[in-house]
């Protein structure tokens, strides 16, 4: 009888504390964790879902004005109520990262994982609960850093969701190449930092905390799911990783992994020819480089007309990361040939 009181009272007493901080912030339980993914991606898939309406209400109705773009974005990037072309490519690649990222890879699987694994291989919790707790944590603080992007003045990284260089690689390249597209940067390594701790916990809490008798092949279909989701997450986030770290060491220490010396042995003037056309037609940025281009490709005719023979020229065409910043040099056709 005293042993049960005695027990009951521990019981009270581990019961008085656990706090609301323990319990609902810090939280190593792999249940209150599952929801804390759920309702972060369910906040960020809000915001991206707003986010599409915008732009696409704009690509809807493109001679129309809506006042409610003015109220939400501001005079400087919704004039009139009409976006700006620049923020609604910002638009278009913050709702791209945050619905491939932030919802589908981390809010489905982080709430499922955390929630489904334990409860179907019978085990009492995750194998690690301090790097479960972890792994939202770095969720949470790279979907922070990735929203205030949104607020700096350049605006937030404007280089479509796949961040394609040179526009990711040169911060003037454009106004989302800023300060935007470095935070994005650090968002996206924390972001994969929070996917692999996750995914290491759940790989080893299904190849370590089965219950006897539960073998691989006796898992039910969910788990594998996850488990492979994680592995395939194990394997691809480092290379990842890798790359927006060299970006950021491009952006701002100076190195040349995306921005080495560009150069184009064009051969012949037809090369360099149709090297500056592909420019004009699918360059969509400062209508100065459209302008450039242009020029030289009326120079580049005005050659062909004076040479009999103009497939056998020599022309070259460099373009290196210090005429990048330069854009009025970065079209200049340098002809070697006295003869033209």
């Amino acid at each position: 009888m005293s042993t049960a009181v005695a027990h009951a009272h521990t019981d009270d007493h581990h019961h008085h504390e656990e706090s609301f901080i323990s319990k609902y912030v810090f939280s190593m339980d792999h249940k209150m964790i599952s929801k804390q993914f759920l309702i972060t991606g369910i906040i960020m898939g809000l915001i991206g879902m707003g986010m599409s309406i915008a732009f696409r209400l704009q690509l809807a109705y493109p001679d129309t004005s809506f006042p409610i773009l003015e109220w939400l974005f501001g005079s400087k990037w919704a004039p009139d109520g009409k976006l700006d072309a620049g923020y609604y490519m910002a638009l278009v690649t913050m709702h791209g990262t945050i619905m491939v990222f932030y919802v589908l890879t981390a809010g489905l699987s982080g709430t499922f994982a955390n929630l489904l694994l334990p409860l179907q291989i019978g085990a009492r919790d995750m194998a690690s609960p301090f790097m479960n707790m972890l792994s939202y944590w770095f969720f949470l603080l790279s979907s922070i850093v990735l929203l205030s992007s949104l607020f700096v003045e350049t605006g937030p990284a404007s280089g479509g969701w796949t961040i394609y260089p040179p526009l990711s690689a040169l911060p003037k390249a454009m106004p989302g190449s800023g300060m935007g597209m470095t935070l994005w940067l650090t968002a996206i390594i924390l972001f994969i930092a929070s996917s692999l701790l996750g995914g290491i916990n759940y790989i080893s809490t299904v190849l370590n905390m089965r219950t006897k008798g539960m073998s691989m092949t006796r898992l039910p279909l969910t788990v594998w799911a996850l488990f492979l989701t994680a592995v395939l997450g194990l394997l691809s986030f480092p290379v990842l990783l890798g790359g927006g770290l060299l970006l950021l060491f491009d952006r701002g220490f100076g190195t040349s992994f995306y921005l080495s010396d560009i150069y184009l042995g064009a051969g012949d003037l037809f090369q360099a020819k149709a090297t500056l056309q592909s420019i004009v037609d699918n360059y969509d940025g400062d209508q100065e480089i459209i302008t450039l281009a242009k020029d030289n490709i009326a120079k580049i005719e005005e050659l062909e007309k004076a040479s009999e023979e103009p497939e056998e020229s020599e022309l070259e065409i460099e373009m290196n990361p210090e005429q990048f910043n330069n854009f009025d040099e970065l079209f200049e056709v340098e002809e070697e040939d006295e003869e033209y």
